[in-house]
């Protein structure tokens, strides 16, 4: 392999299906690695293939390889930005330490008074 193909290579996470047996992962496992350039991992128990692949191949073309082996593969949905999932959280995060800090120092400032004479005996 030439330093151009290795700089070009690329990971991807494939979720299969219909495996019954760990003898089924490494069917699909070696039906992957036949392939030019790609290197498979295939987990039974998670129902994972972790494949890495050059740049000249493309995800849809690892998941053909699966399918032609007679199993599903599914490649990985694309997640939503994670601000998006946050943002209710850290607005009700910054609301509540709003509110919160003065009750706190309210609380302090009255355990200083008292402790200095000026309150109640």
């Amino acid at each position: 392999m030439t330093s151009a193909t290795q700089l070009a290579r690329h990971e991807v996470e494939l979720s299969i299906g219909g495996m019954t047996c760990a003898s089924c992962a490494n069917r699909i496992e070696r039906k992957l690695n036949k392939v030019d350039g790609v290197t498979a991992t295939v987990n039974y128990a998670t129902e994972k293939a972790k494949v890495s692949f050059p740049g000249t191949l493309a995800p849809a073309d690892l998941v053909q390889v699966v399918e032609a082996a007679g199993y599903t593969a599914e490649l990985p949905a694309e997640k939503p930005a994670a601000s998006d999932e946050h943002d209710p959280l850290r607005q009700r995060l910054i609301v509540s330490a709003v509110l919160a800090v003065p009750v706190v120092l309210l609380s302090m400032i009255s355990a200083c008074i008292s402790r200095t004479g000026s309150g109640w005996r």
